[in-house]
């Protein structure tokens, strides 16, 4: 079991979950995905880690991490797309902003 029950009203919020099974102090805190596991003969699961473990043991939170893949996609323009001009110059088009704001709205929530 990775995960406590939820709060009331199943609370959520991007600085984590409420409740959330910290898998590397093996403790209940609040908690963001770190690690989906895919391997093996079970059904898998997600490691969480609280902020001090994240710190501690150098983790990154996968909404952090794919939050700032998809602005790295954006900017640089991948194999189907090219890359954004608007963004890449002195101003940011409507989609780099909105990828930007994801970005440190996730980043925030990790130092939270």
């Amino acid at each position: 079991m990775t995960a406590w029950p939820a709060a009331p009203g199943g609370e959520q919020t991007d600085a984590g979950l409420y409740g959330t099974w910290c898998s590397w102090h093996q403790g209940a805190a609040r908690s963001r995905p770190v690690q989906v596991i895919e391997r093996g003969l079970g059904a898998g699961g997600t490691l969480y880690a609280c902020l001090p473990c994240r710190i501690k043991h150098k983790l990154e939170a996968i909404p952090t991490a794919a939050a700032w893949a998809a602005l790295l996609d954006h900017l640089g323009g991948t194999a189907d797309t090219p890359p954004c001009v608007s963004c890449n110059r002195f101003e940011r088009c409507r989609e780099g902003s909105i990828l930007w704001e994801d970005w440190r709205r996730q980043r925030k929530a990790d130092r939270s």
